[in-house]
């Protein structure tokens, strides 16, 4: 079945998809409200720090309401319903042997 969505050019950046209109938009966004807070704020020290990372914060969360994710994500059904998540390493299939040293139990007084 067609896509009924219009196709768009999507760039990758930081292992992310996005579109060029959306981070324009969003660089505008967080750059007017960070250079906003800093150049509005009274000359006492550490008050431009502060409005201006508050603003920076404040575009990041604007523009992360604003514009929704690009990800699609494809997952293929697992084989089993009972197999236990695998942590990656490489590990050998158990026997059901325990190779394991003993642990000596017994102390000496």
């Amino acid at each position: 079945m067609p896509d009924s969505t219009p196709s768009r050019s999507y760039l990758q950046v930081w292992d992310d998809t996005v579109t060029l209109r959306d981070l324009l938009l969003s660089l505008i966004i967080t750059t007017t409200l960070c250079l906003g807070g800093y150049i509005l704020a009274p000359e006492r020290p550490p008050l431009p720090l502060i409005l201006g990372l508050s603003g920076a914060l404040l575009g990041f969360v604007t523009s992360a309401v604003a514009f929704r994710p690009k990800r699609r994500v494809d997952e293929e059904p697992s084989s089993g319903l009972n197999e236990e998540p695998s942590s990656g390493l490489n590990e050998e299939p158990s026997s059901g042997v325990d190779t394991r040293s003993p642990v000596d139990t017994d102390q000496e007084a």
